[in-house]
């Protein structure tokens, strides 16, 4: 039997909702924030996709011979690192400025963030998560 192993690592973003795995278009199972999971399969083609409500991974196809276990690393948008911290940064240097310099319009510096969320909401929704295969060394 081939095995496919599929990881999530522990991230901040999407950490109470689990990612749905589906092989071949069929619901294999869930994962949740930090874990792996293995799944027996035949030998061949395979495409892999991760969901999460709406929102998923672009289709990963994936070749794999009998006996061998192929590794994929699955997560959330690719930028989701820096952009919410720097999002969050934002949002408290505009209450700071506005009550210690009566600066009212630095909220718009948050209008980049905002589109981001938009388009991984509609258009980006099938690139909102990352799907690769791990090379073994």
């Amino acid at each position: 039997m081939a095995t496919i192993s599929i990881t999530r690592p522990c991230e901040i973003s999407n950490s109470l909702r689990d990612y749905i795995i589906f092989i071949d278009g069929h619901k294999a199972e869930n994962i949740a924030n930090g874990k792996t999971k293995d799944f027996e399969t035949t030998p061949g083609v395979h495409l892999i996709t991760a969901k999460i409500d709406w929102c998923s991974s672009p289709d990963t196809t994936i070749t794999i011979r009998d006996n061998e276990t192929k590794i994929l690393k699955v997560g959330g948008f690719k930028n989701g690192k820096f952009i919410m911290p720097i999002g969050l940064g934002i949002f408290v240097l505009h209450f700071v400025v506005s009550y210690f310099f009566d600066i009212k319009y630095t909220l718009f510096l948050l209008t980049p963030f905002f589109f981001l969320l938009i388009y991984y909401l509609t258009l980006g929704r099938k690139h909102y998560l990352t799907l690769e295969e791990q090379k073994i060394s």
